[in-house]
């Protein structure tokens, strides 16, 4: 007996509530509101009611707070009979920290929000039984009280359905709300994230953007390169200009930290803080542009009007062009230093611990086989490796260049560059010890200027996906292009033969075949012969024997894979009997190269297919949309 109640404290609706993001602000914004909560409850039930708190268990030493990584359940133990009001008043408590919130925001009372935050608890007596008696009816109440919904009736103010959330009704904005904000219609939960960083709670550092995140490896190779030659500063002073031109710039960019510094250039800094979006070419459109920067405006026609006059206006016109051309100029630049163009791709990575529940229960095994004895002290030693687990995670995200929107230890949220993205969704995944339950991943790739609250949904989908497979344990991947073209597939992080992300990795052009392209026609080739390869679409139909179906997919896949010219010029003097063997090798060199990379292609998209299986048209759009990606 453990002498205490055993309470357990829920928020719901979390992954609604931080999926229902348009920027990266909201994103962070949502995960940052869940955290405070999350570290209130944790606090008061220690401070105000004697608990001892299981999970989140203390991090060195003290109590674990938002930057720790922090669960959206508490589990604790408080004196026996206390267990039912120290929840209620603990949800209470939440209740009246988050319309705290919104009065910051607002800067006066607002109507509750109805749906959010959801606060469940259970409470088991501690005359129930052993800790492991109260936990396995602690599990079965909140399964329970989670299908009871409260069903709280919003009022109708007769606004615009929230564009985020579309559950609550619109209202007005906040009073010194940013003018490039105040045209949106949001609820007021929603407008909360928009603008955490006016309450106490809220970090005053921002998040960095889809486009500073894509753009993040460029911009570091033009960092890198600064003093080589003048081309390359020309390029992004000349940029840093124009946009002076347009105007006001009201978007305000948080670095990446792990970017180069160039000490004493204003320009680099630039660069380095502001100048995420406008490295790319395509951001240098005149439309959108002259709306964006047509002032302040909250009627839709009116700023219309502003924005026409703008456009016609020919010294914006001319900014807008210039810009345009010191983005390719600087392209070019760091072409001739071998640094290909900005990808305009970036990845959503989630991952989630398999089976958690019911290994905590002590029903399923951790990977290295071994069941837990449900304790307090085994559920508090889980807690602590989960803490470590999130630490180990943020590590990896940052040293692949990207960013951590959450990291609870058996869940994970983060936003990364493209190129570096399947080396970090493997890194996190081997943060997970063995005596932990193996984890699920989703990697979605998707367009800077696509809908960020799309490619979240999609990311959850292939996460979900992973875990539908048998034993779970998999790695959905897949991409949404700008133009709504998708596709995914999935691989057993734990099959045998080539590693899952080795597999995609091939497809990532790197420094020693950055040269090779593949064609698009690869995949009508490989649709056209799969009746021979592996039976056809339904499988029904008599494919070659393994080893030739192999040589004839290898023979195809070499057919559409040539080599980019290489950038160095031809060398002087090597003309007649010189020249010709020069060639000579080369074209050998070029040939070994293609052949090799064929080889690695065909055990790649059979490691991709499902089980049995050669050829998926969807593993195969896949890797031609990782071939395209450069970093």
């Amino acid at each position: 007996m453990t002498g205490r109640d055993l309470v357990v404290i829920a928020l719901s609706g979390v992954q609604n509530y931080i999926e229902e993001s348009r920027t990266t602000a909201d994103l962070r914004s949502a995960s940052q509101i869940i955290a405070h909560l999350a570290t209130e409850a944790v606090h008061r039930l220690a401070e105000d009611h004697e608990a001892r708190i299981v999970f989140p268990s203390p991090a060195r030493g003290r109590m674990r707070g938002v930057d720790d990584g922090m669960p959206n359940r508490v589990v604790a133990l408080l004196p026996a009979g206390t267990g039912p009001g120290a929840a209620e008043r603990i949800r209470k408590h939440l209740d009246t920290a988050w319309k705290g919130w919104v009065e910051e925001v607002f800067g006066r009372p607002m109507p509750d929000t109805p749906g959010w935050p959801v606060v469940h608890w259970v409470s088991v007596p501690a005359e129930a039984g052993d800790y492991p008696e109260q936990w396995a009816r602690a599990q079965r109440l909140l399964a329970r009280r989670k299908n009871i919904r409260d069903f709280a009736q919003p009022a109708d103010g007769g606004g615009e359905l929230c564009l985020l959330s579309p559950r609550w009704r619109s209202v007005a904005p906040p009073d010194k709300t940013p003018a490039h904000l105040a045209g949106e219609d949001l609820a007021a939960a929603s407008w909360v994230k928009r603008l955490w960083q006016r309450t106490r709670a809220g970090r005053e550092a921002g998040f960095p953007s889809t486009n500073a995140i894509a753009s993040a490896p460029y911009r570091a190779r033009v960092l890198e390169n600064w003093a080589e030659g003048e081309a390359v500063a020309d390029a992004v002073g000349l940029l840093r200009m124009c946009v002076g031109e347009l105007g006001a710039d009201e978007v305000r960019e948080a670095p990446l930290k792990w970017l180069p510094k160039v000490p004493g250039d204003s320009d680099a800094a630039w660069l380095r803080e502001r100048g995420g979006r406008w490295v790319f070419p395509q951001a240098w459109n005149l439309d959108a542009l002259a709306y964006e920067f047509s002032g302040e405006e909250s009627d839709a026609s009116r700023r219309g009007r502003k924005a026409a006059r703008k456009r016609d206006d020919p010294a914006f016109a001319s900014a807008v062009h210039e810009g345009w051309q010191a983005a390719r100029a600087l392209a070019g630049a760091m072409a001739s230093l071998g640094v290909p163009p900005p990808s305009p791709h970036l990845a959503v990575l989630a991952q989630d611990l398999d089976h958690m529940g019911r290994y905590l229960s002590g029903k399923h095994p951790a990977q290295d086989g071994g069941l837990l004895e449900v304790s307090e002290e085994a559920h508090a030693d889980v807690s602590r490796r989960l803490s470590e687990v999130a630490s180990d995670q943020r590590a990896a995200v940052q040293r692949a260049g990207g960013t951590v929107v959450y990291a609870g230890g058996d869940d994970l949220l983060a936003l990364l560059p493209a190129a570096r993205a399947v080396d970090a969704a493997r890194a996190c995944r081997d943060a997970v010890p063995l005596g932990l339950p193996a984890a699920s991943t989703g990697l979605l790739f998707f367009h800077h200027d696509s809908s960020l609250q799309q490619a979240l949904h999609r990311a959850r989908e292939l996460l979900e996906k992973a875990k539908q497979r048998p034993g779970k344990n998999h790695l959905g991947a897949g991409f949404v292009r700008h133009s709504g073209a998708e596709a995914d597939c999935v691989l057993d992080w734990a099959g045998g033969g080539m590693p899952p992300e080795e597999a995609l990795r091939v497809f990532v052009p790197r420094d020693g075949d950055a040269r090779v392209r593949l064609s698009p026609r690869l995949l009508g080739d490989l649709v056209a012969e799969r009746d021979h390869l592996d039976g056809g679409a339904d499988g029904r139909r008599a494919p070659l024997p393994p080893r030739i179906a192999q040589a004839e997919m290898r023979r195809l896949v070499l057919r559409h894979t040539r080599l980019a010219p290489a950038a160095e010029g031809r060398p002087e003097g090597a003309g007649g009997e010189q020249g010709r063997r020069s060639a000579e090798a080369r074209a050998r060199i070029d040939r070994e190269a293609r052949e090799a990379f064929a080889d690695r292609a065909v055990s790649a998209l059979r490691r991709m297919a499902p089980p049995r299986r050669l050829v998926d048209p969807d593993a195969v759009r896949l890797a031609l949309f990782l071939r395209g990606e450069d970093e």
